[in-house]
């Protein structure tokens, strides 16, 4: 009986061992990645984009080539109708949409109605999923990664390498949003500064569409 407690005993502590602490964000990084989105009919849809993050000053910006089938982006008005790029970006606690490619703007909503910017703990408290083979959809890279399952208004299920440097791999905002982090692209600072400035044409003070996620949100 005392030799089977003890073999339990390790063997617990061996399995806690192996699950390394939970994620954590740098403070300040810019990465490239790669989105699909699924909706009902309309069937599957992928774009490119690039996250700069800089909690230090409470402020990101996510730039994707084609914002019309984003939550956010896409469901604001006619722009679901359209291709055409989008960036969100929060500055003070206040979302904004841009639209360069047709000089458009938006206020979207702010981080009393969970707007804000994600804290670099936002991962405290994650389910651990274990160890998982990782393929890079745009390369086929492999990668041995940690997963971890963060529930909020749905499952988000993260993936990071499992090395000492446990870098981002992928956000999976379940059930339709994947974002594949590429981690050749991770550059742990914001070499521009300037992506944080709204456009000069942008008039922060302009509401998003009222047919919007944004208005929903709050």
């Amino acid at each position: 009986m005392l030799g089977t407690l003890v073999f339990v005993t390790m063997a617990t502590v061996l399995v806690t061992a192996e699950q390394p602490a939970d994620p954590v964000w740098p403070t300040k990084f810019t990465q490239d990645f790669t989105e699909s989105f699924y909706y009902p009919i309309l069937g599957t849809h992928t774009t490119t984009g690039t996250f700069y993050y800089d909690y230090a000053n409470r402020r990101y910006r996510i730039d994707r080539e084609n914002g019309r089938y984003d939550r956010y982006c896409g469901i604001n008005g006619a722009k679901f109708l359209h291709d055409t790029p989008c960036t969100q970006m929060v500055l003070d606690g206040v979302r904004y949409l841009v639209y360069p490619d047709v000089k458009e703007c938006c206020r979207c909503c702010t981080a009393e109605h969970g707007c804000g910017i994600l804290k670099p703990t936002w991962l405290s408290g994650a389910k651990y999923l274990g160890l998982k083979n990782y393929t890079d959809p745009t390369n086929q890279n492999i990668y041995t990664a940690h997963s971890w399952d963060q529930a909020g208004l749905q499952s988000n299920i993260y993936m990071e390498t499992a090395d000492a440097d446990r870098k981002m791999l992928q956000i999976d905002q379940q059930p339709n949003d994947i974002q594949n982090y590429h981690p050749e692209s991770l550059i742990l600072d914001v070499t521009d500064p300037s992506v944080f400035e709204l456009p000069e044409w942008c008039d922060p003070s302009t509401k998003c569409s009222v047919a919007s996620t944004c208005r929903a949100v709050g």
